[in-house]
């Protein structure tokens, strides 16, 4: 069984097949997703978006995918501005939305432990550029950003939903942005040239999400015991268990033992329902940062 779960996040438009290709194109990996989300503007007066709703929602019938018979639940998220629909970006109030309701679905997601696989292709150019804004904010080592290349002959042939899935000869494939190398210019590049009210947005959330970590992050390690804060500081160097255990001189399941009261603590810190899996993993992950943490 997976130690995560996968979820597809996907920009829509008017060519729901964008969808169906990452999709099969993801599977095709082995890459276990569980969970597709399509991010749009409101329905209302898009009858293209309607159609490409219509159309997926034929590909997960019962939360089924048709394709391969994979248990796959099938969502849609609508932009909203202050909890109004929006119908189309077109000015910074929309921008605002648009990239604040994407940072909302992404931060929960994370929150959830998923793995978010955020593929940019549909919709708007400008949506697909707020994706990445949102991604920016959000994105850790193990998320990906895809683009879907498709060649012109066989776009036509697809259009509007006609081919839902692509076969090999076909050409079509998927193009990991490769989003750690190109993070911190492309951030410079927004905080630069876009207007004001985008950049405090960026800014203030940016801001607002490591003040609310650094808080839930000290919470853990003021109920650590000094035993406990060594396997934490220990794991925030990325080690694996057995590498913790003969870093402190101690034995594995001491290792275990101190790790589990550690998620236990990070559960009431992050508030994770018991439900949803951690591992030490997810201590390397938030506590990445442990030694620039204040006390």
């Amino acid at each position: 069984m997976p130690d995560h779960t996968h979820v597809l996040l996907a920009t829509l438009g008017g060519q729901p097949q964008v969808v169906t290709f990452t999709l099969d194109l993801l599977l095709q990996r082995k890459i276990p997703i569980r969970e597709v989300i399509v991010i749009h503007p409101a329905l209302i007066s898009h009858e293209k978006l309607q159609h490409s709703i219509a159309c997926l929602r034929t590909e997960f019938t019962g939360n089924y995918y048709k394709r391969d018979g994979q248990n796959i639940r099938f969502s849609t998220h609508t932009l909203k501005y202050y909890e109004q629909p929006i119908d189309d970006i077109v000015d910074e109030q929309t921008a605002d939305g648009t990239l604040d309701t994407m940072d909302e679905l992404i931060r929960s997601l994370k929150q959830q432990q998923y793995i978010v696989h955020f593929s940019i292709t549909g919709g708007r150019r400008l949506m697909s550029f707020l994706s990445f804004s949102a991604a920016l904010l959000n994105f850790e080592p193990a998320d990906r950003l895809w683009h879907l290349y498709t060649p012109e002959v066989f776009q036509q042939q697809a259009r509007n939903g006609a081919i839902m899935h692509a076969s090999p000869e076909d050409g079509v494939r998927l193009i990991e942005i490769p989003f750690a190398r190109s993070a911190q210019p492309i951030l410079s590049h927004i905080l630069s040239t876009s207007n004001t009210s985008t950049r405090t947005f960026i800014r203030s959330q940016n801001e607002q999400r490591e003040t609310e970590e650094g808080k839930r992050r000290k919470q853990v390690k003021g109920a650590a015991s000094p035993a406990e804060q060594r396997v934490l500081q220990a794991f925030a160097q990325g080690l694996h268990p057995k590498e913790v255990a003969v870093q402190l001189n101690i034995s594995e399941s001491t290792v275990s033992s101190h790790t589990n009261v550690l998620l236990r603590l990070c559960r009431n810190a992050w508030n994770i329902k018991d439900k949803e899996r951690l591992d030490y993993r997810f201590l390397q992950i938030q506590f990445a940062n442990y030694s620039s943490d204040n006390e």
